[in-house]
């Protein structure tokens, strides 16, 4: 492998023609390295990326003798143009040269396959290298490339001192780094070994040398600094990686699957963990990618079978859990999971709102699902038969919530249903959409309980108005109602009374001077009568139970 000589840069026109060329093959070779970085030298899917790069190669050096790349500490440019850059260090390819010296690449007509395979594994193992052995530049090298080559900087060239064994050398290598930062008012002469002793405080029988070095606890506290800040950002730039690489598959149906089979393992993973952001990143990345790209069939339904996988059942499971932990839980980011879910969520969504559990997480489920579901309810209506009162409960209050029109018609049968929170709701409901739902309102006149008759009386008079005078009239004249609860008489009177009707005076009238037995229930039965007459002439209107007037 030679040194690249000085050469007089191509024509104007020839640059810029060479730039476009060169990001294309830029982005190619950025993807393969990817790739190499991610997989095993043997797994399958390799050969297909670096059979492209090679295809690239080949293509580029139709046109030109030779790709050429300067490297810049955050970029790479080609004749002064950047076709690449990155601020992150840990992931920038131009940073990876940069640090070990190297400030050109070249790679020319007649570049080999097997050249490439060496050069990528070179860079790849760049990252397990201790920098006190070895270096990129050292690697490549030691391949003694015929089609590659690349220049260096002297100072990264040469050996690095070996650490200082006595405190003398220590002194005078302090000394010197001090007069080079150009310390004011501290010389060579000033820096004692008394000073440092003083400072470093070494051990008895420890050297300043020894003294100088962390302890093991000082440096498990160091490795976990670092380890704390660089994940992070690590998951999220490997995601991207991952995705980037998924769009690159071509038909290899089996590498469509592993890496389905991978994001699914690692979405649950994260679940588990409680790390519901990073999970909610990884999302967002393949929503957006799905939205924004024109992408190939089989790319396509790979993103969504993803997005349908964390959206099951178990991962639901695992989501409910994290919102249930006291103190771990972030509701931003567990709202932001429940509305990056595909349709599949629903039904576990809504099976979780029955039985005992938690009422913080069954009020997020609700605010989503009314947001998903305004313009189609049919994913709801399989769930008013079902045989958990709580769980229809909680159905039917989404569905007042969403207000959507056709919802009377599928509320027939819970007029009778079992459970008296069931029938209560509905009736809230009915409520709701006015005449449309009188009819059904009319029905819990009837129901088994007092306090659900008085609402559905006043509910009745709010939406039929004066057509509800009639049945209303029926209920209060009928037999026994004088002997019905004090407090379930004056709803229905109050609701007579909101009418406003002129056929209802003449009854109210003679229900007020009647005068017979049982006088205490027939008192109650005219000063009913009577407060419905004051509201008739005054056209005071009366709020239901838990109404705002």
């Amino acid at each position: 492998m030679k040194n690249l000589e000085n050469q007089n840069p191509p024509r104007e026109q020839a640059v810029e023609g060479g730039v476009k060329s060169t990001r294309a093959l830029i982005q190619t070779f950025l993807q393969t390295l990817k790739a190499c970085r991610l997989y095993e030298p043997n797994h399958p899917i390799l050969p297909k990326f670096l059979d492209r790069l090679k295809r690239d190669f080949d293509h580029y050096f139709n046109e030109r003798d030779s790709f050429s790349l300067q490297v810049g500490e955050r970029r790479l440019l080609y004749y002064g143009t950047a076709v690449y850059e990155s601020q992150d260090v840990r992931e920038s390819l131009a940073f990876l040269f940069f640090k070990d010296g190297i400030r050109e690449i070249r790679f020319s007509r007649g570049l080999e396959f097997r050249e490439i395979v060496d050069f990528l594994d070179v860079v790849r193992k760049s990252d397990f290298v201790n920098p006190m052995e070895d270096d990129l530049v050292t690697l490549l090298w030691e391949k003694d490339f015929s089609h590659i080559a690349f220049t260096t900087m002297d100072d990264f060239l040469e050996e690095s001192s070996s650490a200082p064994a006595e405190a003398e050398d220590l002194l005078k290598g302090l000394g010197e780094g001090l007069k080079e930062e150009g310390s004011a008012g501290q010389s060579e002469e000033g820096l004692t070994e008394e000073s440092l002793e003083q400072v470093l405080n070494p051990l008895p029988g420890q050297s300043l040398v020894q003294a100088c070095n962390p302890n093991p606890d000082e440096m498990e506290q160091v490795n976990r600094e670092v380890q704390e800040e660089q994940q992070p950002g690590y998951v999220y730039v490997l995601i991207g990686d991952l995705i980037e690489i998924m769009l690159h598959l071509g038909e290899d149906v089996d590498a469509h699957e592993n890496m389905i089979s991978y994001f699914e393992r690692l979405i649950h993973s994260l679940l588990e963990q409680k790390e519901v952001g990073k999970a909610v990143a990884i999302l967002k990345h393949l929503n957006d990618t799905l939205e924004s790209m024109s992408l190939g069939e089989k790319q396509a339904f790979a993103i969504q079978r993803i997005l349908a996988a964390s959206s099951s059942p178990k991962c639901i499971g695992l989501l409910e859990a994290a919102a249930n932990q006291e103190g771990r839980a972030d509701s931003e980011c567990i709202f932001q999971y429940l509305r990056l879910l595909t349709e599949h969520a629903i039904d576990p969504l809504c099976r979780s709102l029955g039985g005992v559990g938690s009422e913080r997480w069954k009020k997020m489920i609700s605010e989503v699902l009314v947001e998903r579901l305004q313009e189609d309810i049919q994913p709801l209506i399989k769930f008013l038969s079902d045989t958990d009162p709580s769980l229809v409960s909680s159905i039917l209050i989404i569905l007042r919530k969403i207000g959507h029109p056709s919802t009377v018609g599928y509320l027939g049968s819970l007029v009778t249903h079992k459970d008296s929170k069931v029938r209560e709701e509905t009736l809230q409901i009915l409520g709701k959409f006015g005449e449309r739902g009188g009819d059904l309102v009319q029905e819990f006149l009837k129901d088994p309980q007092a306090e659900i008759r008085g609402k559905a009386s006043l509910i009745l008079a709010r939406t039929a108005k004066s057509q509800a005078a009639k049945p209303l009239l029926e209920v209060i004249l009928s037999e026994d109602f004088h002997k019905r609860d004090y407090q379930e008489k004056a709803s229905f009177f109050r609701a007579v009374g909101e009418t406003g009707s002129e056929e209802v005076i003449s009854p109210l009238k003679k229900i007020a001077r009647r005068r017979w037995f049982q006088r205490a229930k027939w008192k109650e039965m005219r000063l009913c009568a009577n407060n419905a007459l004051r509201m008739i002439e005054a056209g005071i209107r009366v709020p239901v139970s838990g109404e705002k007037s």
